[in-house]
């Protein structure tokens, strides 16, 4: 039996088209930690009897939400952009149309910025541009929030472009993860990820009150991330190269280079150098588990949903639970990069992809997940640089779990 009740709702008509579904699916995210966002789509399809569709407008919202009961657990707006149309040729059969929408992420790519001026300032901030408040390009549905304030600072920049690739030269300056909730969307900065605790609902390889029981699961070893030499490229700063010896001698040279809005030199410095210190190791792993709602513990499927993803599901902080062949039982704290549902009446089909903890971690004085070093007083500069606080100096020779701990 289904344990996630959906619900489709259509602002066009202020009502739910539920009925009318036959199957729909979706997706967030990217697959992987350095993938860049290139938005989803959902995709509804529907009995089109008396071409149902056909009265539903271009670009109209279409609401994606999950109940527990009465209350709602999840909720996700799209956009129509397409309506395909499987006419039956017989006046019994079933004709159906599949309503394809686009996310925000996915809609703000069609959305283009020109000669933007943008200042100097966070990256939150400088998102916040973009919005039709801040005579931004967005629409007035559409909305970037400025909070949680991030940790790098973006430089001044007369941007032409789509908001979207604004959007990813943003991440892959501050390297945290997006969250896309409702019409708007938010970057979670590192120092915000290194504050959560994972979600009580663990993944693991049978289902409980509080473990989802995974059908599928995969371990994928670095490939594309693994990386030792990197190229950091950004507006008004001169290139900035970093290299890991002990991996490029151990395992030969792996390259990587990033667009970014880093805004100054040591900035971009160290982004270089974090990236080639967390990914220097090629076996190093990402993972990937599907599941069904219907093979799952009622309450631990609901409160699953609940943790990760209503109230605008900022932690995406999880504890999975998996053993290797032949192996002893594992257990690492990963970040969801991505996620999709696959629906029909029947059952939920479930895919995580998910990153290591590590590949977000940096020093935090007095974390217990993020390390203390020896008592040693260390703190950052306004661009994210970790100094030794007694010597007041730039230090670049501390690492915890073998990565970078800050820039």
């Amino acid at each position: 039996m289904a344990k996630i009740d959906w619900k489709i709702y259509s602002l066009s008509y202020g009502d739910f088209i539920t009925d009318k579904v036959l199957s729909f699916n979706f997706s967030f995210g990217r697959e992987k930690y350095l993938d860049t966002y290139s938005g989803n789509l959902l995709n509804v399809t529907i009995n089109n009897a008396g071409d149902f569709a056909s009265t539903i407008p271009y670009g109209s919202a279409i609401y994606v939400e999950s109940y527990d009961g009465g209350s709602r657990e999840y909720w996700q707006i799209f956009w129509v952009q397409e309506i395909n149309y499987n006419d039956h040729p017989g006046d019994t059969g079933l004709s159906t149309a599949t309503i394809v929408c686009a996310d925000w992420l996915s809609r703000a790519g069609r959305v283009q910025a020109n000669e933007l001026a943008i200042p100097q300032n966070t990256i939150s901030g400088q998102y916040s541009e973009f919005n039709s408040i801040n005579s931004g390009p967005l629409p007035s549905d559409m909305t970037i929030t400025e909070l949680p304030e991030s940790n790098s600072i973006g430089s001044a920049i007369t941007y032409t472009g789509t908001v979207t690739n604004y959007v990813n030269l943003g991440v892959t300056t501050e390297r945290g993860y997006l969250v896309v909730f409702q019409d708007f969307i938010r970057l979670i900065n590192r120092d915000r990820v290194g504050t959560y605790t994972p979600v009580t609902i663990q993944l693991g390889r049978t289902a409980t009150s509080n473990q989802i029981g995974y059908q599928s699961f995969d371990r994928i070893q670095n490939g594309l991330q693994f990386i030792n030499n990197a190229t950091i490229t950004s507006t008004g700063v001169a290139d900035q190269n970093a290299s890991n010896a002990t991996s490029v001698s151990t395992y030969g040279t792996a390259f990587y280079s990033s667009q970014t809005v880093d805004y100054n030199a040591t900035q971009a410095n160290g982004n270089a150098n974090w990236i080639v210190n967390v990914f220097d190791d090629p076996s190093a792993l990402r993972f990937s588990c599907s599941f069904t709602d219907t093979a799952q513990d009622s309450t631990a499927m609901i409160s699953l949903i609940h943790q990760m993803f209503w109230n605008q599901g900022t932690n995406r902080i999880l504890t999975l639970n998996y053993q290797v062949p032949g192996g002893s039982p594992t257990s690492t704290t990963v970040v969801l990069e991505g996620y999709s549902f696959s629906v029909t009446p029947q059952q939920t089909m479930v895919t995580f992809e998910m990153s290591p903890l590590q590949y977000y971690q940096f020093f935090t004085l007095d974390s217990t997940t993020l390390g203390i070093l020896s008592g040693e007083a260390f703190t950052y500069d306004r661009a994210g640089i970790m100094y030794n606080q007694s010597a007041t100096t730039y230090d670049d020779t501390y690492f915890l779990s073998g990565s970078r701990l800050g820039w």
